[in-house]
């Protein structure tokens, strides 16, 4: 009986470790994510309002701001290139 608990404990430690070096990656990739965001805003082509727009959305909800940009913001700019004018 034991080393069943004794098992038990060991296996929780190391499920503990697992866990915490999952959450650091999933934290590091979240910062990861926000910054390129920020970055991709910045040197993007929106006027300067849109631009502060978007990095408060971005710095206000950082995983959802940068999913929304990556998905709408590079969209819209995309539609408005022109590469006759380039």
């Amino acid at each position: 009986m034991v080393q069943v608990h004794v098992a038990a404990i060991q296996f929780a430690q190391v499920f503990a470790g697992v866990a915490a070096v999952g959450l650091l990656a999933l934290a590091i990739a979240h910062v990861l994510i926000a910054v390129v965001a920020v970055l991709s805003v910045i040197g993007s082509q929106q006027t300067l309002g849109m631009k502060v727009v978007w990095f408060l959305l971005i710095w206000v909800m950082p995983l959802v701001g940068s999913v929304l940009w990556f998905l709408v913001g590079r969209r819209e700019q995309r539609a408005r290139w022109n590469p006759a004018v380039s």
